[in-house]
């Protein structure tokens, strides 16, 4: 068929509109290839190519991404290695305390309700309350007014809450030119809770070594006496407010005592520190141990003699009339050694041996000396010092920490055998130890404090009632006393302080 037949065979419709292609099968200018193929291949390619463009848009975006949690992670990869090494340098760097009086304190929540006491419904006595002097100027030119107030106030008596109602009368003072009136006995201004619940309140923690919560609940359950935690703690706030001249008065002492026992121990980020003998048990807590603590109290050169451990802050630098260090440390270091044994060193186990008797030996007799006469005291005091000569005088040993108690000996040689030169002095501080027990039991229940105010009211109320004990006084009266009427000359006479204290704020 040629060409003109195969133009006949379409339609007259397509030769009129001109869409007859006679290279529809095929086109020379597409190499030979049909248009229909060519339309569907630009077609695919097309759509391929949208999906390409999508595909690479969304990995652009994932790909940003990805960077910038690169980012991220080694900006936090680089704050934990910040991390990382300040908590390795942390033991070895002195803690810095951060300023409380700056901090803002944490308030209640939103819509917390709050919490009032209410007034007791039943009164068990009324008190009235005279005045026979002004209590301002002491001027007995006074007249009394027709104007009269009344305060009611719980407390504890013989374990059953009593409700008491002061009733006071004012007065016109003509020499102060204002109206005044007076305060009852055993009645706290302004205050809701008597001085006898607050005092068994902070005996309660303090020496029974019972938290807040569980002080709480004890006057609840046994006393029938409600009250809130926060209200223990303002307790302790109040009692370190008007015990604070006994406080100052009794650390005034430590200087002029004939000895004194010290020892500290951790208390959270700082050390308790404990001054005490027979008379006085004085605790005090500070972020230091050093020598600076001992000698803010002992002053810089003490007249007594100081019975402490082998620390170092004991030693040069506190300045002191005698010192005698503690012979219980000496035995324990040398059981250890013996403990662990020293089959290849004889010398070494022999020479402790000799000084572990040889320290027994003093002990035991400095315990008879009573029973002993001068001539017998002074015969076996020289023995013993005798004995001891020799053993520090003794060869360097093969045995490291054996030569270094031998070091020791030679270091402390003066200090370790004072007590039989006064025999007053005891050989051992474990009078400091047992008597800081306690505060190390209430630390592990307690976990220690956060606050310098809270360091500051265990301090002093710790000091008054182990005081009161040795003096063989009531610490919960001697407390009561206090939260009532403050520090007295009476109170102050009954801890052996003659001079006047000025009374806290």
């Amino acid at each position: 068929m040629n060409f003109i037949q195969e133009k006949n065979r379409h339609s007259p419709s397509e030769h009129r509109h001109g869409s007859y292609c006679p290279f529809k099968k095929f086109c020379v200018f597409l190499n030979g290839e049909a248009p229909e193929t060519v339309l569907a291949e630009r077609d695919y390619l097309s759509g391929r190519v949208d999906e390409l463009e999508f595909a690479m848009d969304f990995s652009n975006r994932q790909v940003k991404k990805l960077l910038e949690r690169i980012k991220e992670l080694e900006s936090d990869k680089n704050q934990l290695e910040s991390d990382l090494l300040q908590a390795l340098r942390a033991p070895f760097t002195k803690y810095e305390k951060k300023d409380s009086s700056t901090a803002k304190k944490r308030g209640a929540p939103i819509g917390h309700p709050g919490w009032f006491r209410g007034k007791p419904e039943n009164i068990d006595r009324y008190i009235d309350v005279y005045l026979d002097k002004c209590p301002d100027c002491n001027s007995e030119n006074i007249s009394p007014c027709n104007h009269t107030t009344e305060h009611t106030q719980e407390d504890v008596e013989d374990g059953r809450i009593t409700v008491s109602c002061f009733i006071h009368c004012f007065y016109w003072c003509r020499n102060c030119k204002k109206v005044v009136h007076g305060w009852g006995d055993n009645e706290i201004p302004n205050a809701f809770i008597g001085p006898e619940a607050r005092a068994k309140a902070s005996f309660l923690r303090h020496e029974i070594k019972v938290s807040y919560d569980d002080t709480q609940r004890v006057l609840q359950h046994f006393c029938n006496l409600t009250v809130v935690s926060g209200s223990i703690v303002g307790f302790d706030n109040k009692f370190f407010q008007k015990g604070e001249p006994l406080y100052e008065a009794l650390k005034a002492t430590l200087p002029e005592t004939p000895y004194i026992h010290v020892d500290e121990t951790g208390w959270k980020r700082d050390w308790l520190w404990i001054f005490t003998n027979p008379d006085i048990a004085f605790f005090h807590i500070d972020e230091h141990r050093s020598s600076t603590v001992v000698r803010d109290h002992l002053g810089d050169f003490y007249k007594g003699i100081l019975i402490t451990d082998f620390y170092s802050a004991y030693r040069n630098l506190v300045p002191a009339f005698g010192k005698q260090k503690c012979c219980t440390h000496l035995l324990r270091d040398i059981k250890k050694l013996l403990d662990d044994g020293l089959p290849s060193h004889p010398d070494a186990e022999a020479f402790l041996i000799a000084v572990k008797q040889l320290v027994k030996d003093a002990i035991y007799f400095h315990a008879q000396h009573l029973k002993l006469s001068t001539e017998e005291w002074r015969s076996g005091k020289k023995e013993i010092l005798k004995r001891f000569r020799e053993l520090y005088r003794h060869e360097p040993l093969s045995h490291h920490e054996t030569d270094n108690i031998r070091k020791r000996l030679i270091t402390h040689k003066k200090e370790l055998f004072v007590f039989l030169k006064y025999p007053a002095i005891p050989p051992t501080n474990n009078p400091a130890e047992l008597a800081i027990r306690n505060s190390v039991l209430f630390r592990k229940i307690t976990f220690g404090n956060r606050t310098a105010q809270g360091k500051k009211n265990v301090s002093l109320i710790t000091t008054v009632i182990r005081t009161a004990k040795l003096r063989s006084l009531d610490p919960v009266n001697v407390l009561r006393q206090i939260m009532s009427s403050g520090v007295t000359s009476a109170l102050l006479e009954q801890f052996g302080i003659s001079s006047a204290i000025p009374q806290a704020p």
